[in-house]
């Protein structure tokens, strides 16, 4: 346990959960840690919280800054960083106490360059105890095409940084994108290119808060299509990295504009939503439907050809059918 990990924290308004979250950093049983607070200017009470808890805990420093989105906070910890390891910490989230000890030791004893956990959702913010589950404990050592192959299924790896532990060296050499939402999708896709080797396992080791004032769960904004520009743009670049998976990173993406369609449809209607759904509905004609069918099952074959023809009354019978939800 000599190697120092360190963990970056974006802060900007979540005042009723930091102190939970970084206790949950601070009780981990991996010691070593240099815990880098990125207060994002962040209007609330959260920059001198940030301030007592350097107080209390040498390990802790703060860096205050003006907010320029989550992206740009987590590249100036990487920036920052002097540990042999980075992590990244949402801060409404909490960790198991042995979730740097475990990814530490799967980097170590596997070689690997990046590390991956498994991640539950809670919605009760005061919730402190998360009781295991029957999972079988699975762990995976992957090269990089085999780990951008999973990536695309979006279940043994997913498409978040959280829960990820890399070295300091790749991390400085893939920051995140700024100005957008979603900026991970890309990201995890570039770490995952770039290492050499990647060690997965399913437990469950990051906790991720479901709350109705989160990002993603706000009203549908245009802020909403930095997902599908993401997934565009990542399609663009497996193209010339990985082509044998293009076919599933288009898939992906044409996906997704259904899937925002879906969303809007179940929204109140508004002149702004149906002009979004007329974009979403563009962009998904708009791609190469022949290789996207070519790397899809056969009830999506049914759904996306519906949707091309029939979007609104396709994306109605999903929701009725609490299909995609």
């Amino acid at each position: 346990m000599t190697d120092l990990i360190s963990v970056i924290v974006p802060v900007y308004k979540v005042e009723p959960y930091l102190d939970a979250c970084v206790k949950s950093i601070v009780q981990q049983t991996y010691k070593n840690l240099e815990i880098i607070l990125i207060d994002d200017g962040s209007p609330d009470n959260c920059p001198a919280m940030c301030d007592a808890w350097a107080q209390k805990d040498t390990r802790i420093k703060v860096i205050h800054k003006k907010n320029g989105g989550q992206g740009e906070a987590r590249n100036f910890g990487i920036q920052a960083a002097s540990g042999e390891y980075i992590g990244f910490v949402d801060s409404d989230d909490k960790l198991h106490h042995e979730l740097y000890e475990r990814l530490h030791s799967l980097l170590t004893q596997n070689g690997a360059d990046a590390a991956q956990c498994g991640m539950r959702k809670f919605t009760d913010p005061a919730q402190e105890v998360f009781p295991t589950d029957d999972t079988v404990i699975k762990t995976t050592v992957l090269a990089p095409g085999a780990a951008v192959a999973l990536l695309l299924r979006d279940k043994e790896i997913t498409s978040t940084c959280p829960n990820t532990l890399l070295k300091n060296s790749l991390a400085k050499k893939v920051l995140f994108d700024t100005g957008m939402i979603n900026e991970d999708v890309m990201w995890i896709y570039r770490v995952l290119k770039n290492a050499a080797k990647t060690v997965i396992t399913n437990e469950p080791l990051y906790y991720y808060l479901q709350r109705d004032g989160s990002t993603m769960n706000s009203a549908y904004t245009e802020k909403r299509f930095d997902a599908l520009y993401a997934l565009e743009q990542r399609a663009k670049e497996i193209r010339e990295d990985f082509p044998a998976l293009y076919p599933v990173a288009l898939r992906s993406y044409a996906g997704s504009c259904m899937y925002h369609y879906q969303t809007l449809c179940r929204l109140p209607k508004t002149n702004e939503y149906e002009g979004f759904k007329k974009r979403l509905h563009k962009r998904f004609c708009d791609t190469d439907l022949k290789t996207v069918l070519s790397a899809t099952e056969l009830k999506y074959k049914i759904w996306y050809t519906l949707f091309r023809f029939f979007p609104t009354l396709t994306c109605n019978l999903r929701n009725i059918l609490k299909l995609g939800l």
